[in-house]
């Protein structure tokens, strides 16, 4: 193919796809975007409202440095696109911090991370009186809208109703995928399909996991909190109409149907963190709320997948090599396909880091100076599973 019309097919259209689609398009690379679904966002990205913030921890591990680094470029992204003036949003997060332990970690988070008081910092909710953390640009925001905000600026061609069926690296370097829609010819190839992955004989190795999540959809009421909250579950600031309280957890029973005992506890749940708050709404029964349940993807240390995609059909796993490896005291070599990236595995915080790390992961791919440390590199590379696994020695 022509140096200059180099191509890209971005697999998944929820806010990761479209963040690769932006990488992209900062590049000048052609790009085909493809999901199965009749439209972007259909997913976790869908739901009706999020919040933005980072993950801190007490000391400065890989996991809270990325956080933190993607979170100051979504902010950056943000400002420079002027996305706030085309995504519905309010401004402010309140993390509340109201246990001693909890208190503990954030508190040291910001003085070890070195945040400086427009990121972060300790003030009162001003509605319960509880510490918080308070990250004045947070955000609660549309996921759709800000998905489709970011497709309307990159313009991929897209593929909708389309589902990768299959794909292989050609000897030329060149990369064919077999979708439903026909055979589709690219120089580079991005997975970001989130549980859909299993489809892939490629990537389904990954230890990655469906996680369902259930949210309640509350009418908007007069006077309520403006800035989001959050307390283990959160509440979002109103937009249009209405606010989300969410969300729930679980990786075992995975049905679709709306589960209303969870929507029950969760408004118990508010009731009992910020009784202030809600004392003088006039709501009908719980039950009767609109509800959404959707499907995030969470890798096994709860940690994003973003890198190159190994290829593990290439890995030498023969016990004789393997044993000459350790005992030489060295590390098993993982080949990779040089032009497939992968990002997945982003659990809940996909508003925050998908555009970092999608600006990670397609910088890598073409091989530009890192933009992150070697360290946040490793937290990130989907091969981490791999050395793990072979230490323990469940490949050979």
């Amino acid at each position: 193919m022509n140096q200059h019309k180099k191509t890209a097919i971005v697999v998944g259209a929820g806010i990761a796809g479209a963040s690769i689609c932006l990488a992209l398009k900062k590049r000048g690379i052609q790009t085909i975007l493809i999901d199965s679904d009749s439209g972007p966002a259909e997913h976790a990205s869908g739901n009706p409202i999020g919040v933005v913030y980072p993950f801190l921890t007490k000391h400065k591990t890989a996991e809270s440095e990325f956080s933190l680094q993607a979170f100051i470029y979504f902010l950056s992204i943000w400002k420079n696109l002027k996305l706030g003036t085309l995504v519905p949003h309010k401004d402010g997060i309140y993390f509340l911090i109201d246990k001693e332990e909890s208190f503990d970690r954030y508190s040291h988070a910001l003085r070890s991370h070195q945040i400086l008081s427009h990121i972060a910092s300790e003030n009162d909710e001003p509605i319960s009186g509880i510490r918080a953390i308070f990250f004045p640009e947070g955000k609660s925001l549309s996921p759709k809208d800000l998905t489709k905000q970011i497709l309307n600026i990159t313009n991929p061609k897209t593929k909708y109703n389309c589902k990768l069926v299959s794909w292989n690296e050609l000897e030329n370097g060149e990369i064919l995928c077999q979708t439903t829609d026909g055979q589709l010819p690219c120089d580079y190839l991005f997975l970001s399909q989130g549980y859909q992955f299993e489809d892939d004989p490629k990537s389904k190795w990954l230890p990655l996991k469906k996680v369902r999540g259930q949210i309640l959809q509350i009418p908007e009421q007069n006077p309520t909190n403006t800035h989001g909250i959050l307390y283990g579950d959160y509440l979002t600031a109103p937009l249009q109409g209405y606010q989300v309280l969410g969300a729930t957890y679980d990786e075992f029973k995975l049905e679709e149907e709306t589960r209303l005992e969870e929507s029950e506890s969760m408004w118990e749940g508010l009731i009992q963190k910020l009784p202030t708050l809600v004392s003088g709404w006039n709501l009908p029964n719980v039950r009767l709320f609109p509800t959404r349940v959707s499907y995030r993807t969470q890798s096994q240390d709860r940690g994003p997948i973003v890198g190159k995609l190994p290829d593990i059909s290439k890995i030498d796993l023969s016990i004789k090599y393997q044993n000459r490896l350790k005992k030489d005291g060295k590390e098993i070599k993982i080949p990779y396909f040089e032009q497939v990236g992968i990002l997945n595995g982003l659990g809940s915080r996909g508003l925050t880091h998908s555009l970092y790390a999608a600006e990670i992961l397609v910088s890598s791919i073409f091989k530009e100076p890192d933009i992150v440390s070697e360290r946040i590199f490793k937290y990130l590379q989907p091969d981490r599973f791999l050395f793990r696994m072979w230490k323990r020695d469940q490949l050979t």
